[in-house]
């Protein structure tokens, strides 16, 4: 079964930003070992065992190198961060594709999660207990897996051979603000309030009165803009990811309610007719007696 279009859109950050990993998750993506058929169980949810899937081998294969890979991409994230801290054998160029590739890989892990719930939901997963069936590819990793072997680059720019001079906000190494902790890779979101977003430059007239130096300037300023944008995208897309898991995970809890209510339902019918039963019971047994008593004084 083929799910939806290959990759994802390559996440141009612009400047220099540790904002790949996603906080505190928990169990959340972690995959257990394989069984003797292959097939690992991924937690979909923060706490173990709230929402869980088995993937087949192939997928457990798949997510398994990605996972790897994510988690290889923020060692270096961290490795990169300290050079850059004591300005010492930094390249600004390899950092930003690092950190672009970091922010891809786990884009591409978040996308995975939710594309099996998306299944899950559909029904093509059936469960609990959650089992992808064999027959189910994440097609949109077959490329990813394929350049993986192969040991080609997943930049764009890095695989096609056009990659351009960057140019570095003068801030971005040699700010004098404070630097986050190692433990601080937390995600910054860009809202109305980012300053960035609000002072974008803006164009004074046509291009062509303008003398070179200042279109130079121009030229710099509009690639950053496009790059703030393209974050600020970046981030917008990754709300709606997490507002669809939080709505998957509000339909699990309703699922899970409506079972509880149907169990107290069965329970309470089952009690009730077993009083009752009794009580019929208890009528009869007690009513025989006194009504034979009558006709034997009788008789």
């Amino acid at each position: 079964m083929s799910a939806v279009a290959d990759d994802l859109p390559w996440p141009e950050l612009g400047n220099v930003s540790r904002g790949a990993t996603r906080g505190n998750q928990g169990q959340k993506g972690v995959l257990g070992p394989p069984d003797r058929d292959g097939r690992c169980v991924l937690q979909l949810r923060v706490q173990p065992g709230v929402l869980a899937v088995k993937l087949n081998r192939q997928a457990s294969e798949w997510y398994r190198t990605l996972d790897n890979e994510v988690n290889r991409a923020l060692k270096l994230t961290k490795t990169y961060w300290r050079k850059a801290r004591r300005r010492q054998d930094y390249d600004a160029r390899a950092d930003q594709d690092h950190m672009e590739l970091h922010e891809w890989l786990q884009q591409l892990k978040d996308k995975t999660m939710s594309q099996l719930e998306l299944l899950m939901q559909k029904g093509d997963i059936q469960g609990p207990p959650y089992t992808m069936p064999d027959e189910i590819e994440l097609s949109f990793l077959r490329k990813f897996i394929e350049r993986q072997a192969a040991g080609i680059p997943h930049n764009p720019r890095l695989r096609n051979g056009t990659a351009e001079p960057y140019v570095m906000r003068d801030h971005s190494v040699d700010s004098g603000s404070p630097e986050p902790s190692d433990q601080g890779y937390t995600r910054t979101s860009l809202d109305n309030s980012d300053p960035s977003l609000i002072s974008l430059p803006r164009p004074s007239g046509s291009p062509s009165l303008r003398n070179p130096e200042t279109l130079q300037q121009e030229a710099t300023s509009s690639k950053q803009a496009l790059q703030l944008t393209r974050a600020t995208l970046a981030r917008a897309q990754k709300d709606t990811q997490d507002a669809f898991l939080r709505y998957t995970a509000c339909l699990d809890t309703e699922r899970q309610a409506r079972q509880s209510v149907t169990a107290a339902e069965k329970r309470r019918d089952d009690v009730m007719a077993a009083l009752l039963a009794l009580t019929q019971s208890g009528v009869y047994t007690s009513s025989t007696p006194s009504s034979s008593t009558p006709h034997s004084q009788i008789g």
